[in-house]
C-alpha cells in the first residue's frame, strides 16, 4: 500500500468512525463507540503496517515529543490558573470546588502518567 493510499483510507476511517459515535451517542448507547473506536485503531495499526514507504523519520518523533511536552505544559499551567480562580469565587456557586477538585486530580494524573512514560522509555532506551 502507498503512503497517499494509507492516508486517504485513515481519513475515510476516522469519518466512518465519528459517524458511527455519533449515532450511538444520539441513540444512549454507549458500548458501541468503544467498541467501534478499539477496531478502528487496531484496523488503521494493521494497515499502517502494509505501507512500504516511510511514514515518519527520527525528527518527526522528536518533534512529536517536544509538542507532546509543550502540550502537557501548557495544559497544566491553564488548569493551575483556572484552579486558583475557581477557587477564588467559590463563594458565587459551590459547583466551583468540585470542578477545581477534578482539574487538579487531572492535571496531577497528566505529570504522573508523563513522569512514569518518561522513566519506562528511559530504562528502555539504556537498555539497549
Amino acid at each position: 500500500m502507498l503512503l497517499k493510499q494509507f492516508q486517504i483510507f485513515k481519513s475515510v476511517s476516522v469519518f466512518v468512525l465519528a459517524m458511527i459515535v455519533g449515532a450511538s451517542i444520539t441513540l444512549d448507547n454507549y458500548l458501541v463507540p468503544i467498541i467501534a473506536v478499539a477496531l478502528d485503531a487496531l484496523l488503521i495499526l494493521y494497515m499502517r503496517g502494509k505501507v512500504k514507504e516511510i511514514i515518519a523519520d527520527e525528527r518527526d518523533y522528536a518533534i512529536g515529543g517536544k509538542a507532546a511536552r509543550w502540550t502537557m505544559y501548557i495544559y497544566c499551567w491553564a488548569a493551575l490558573v483556572v484552579i486558583f480562580t475557581l477557587y477564588a469565587i467559590k463563594q458565587y456557586n459551590p459547583a466551583y470546588i468540585i470542578i477545581a477538585n477534578v482539574l487538579a486530580y487531572s492535571a496531577c494524573t497528566v505529570l504522573i502518567i508523563y513522569a512514569v512514560t518518561f522513566k519506562y522509555i528511559e530504562r528502555k532506551q539504556d537498555a539497549v
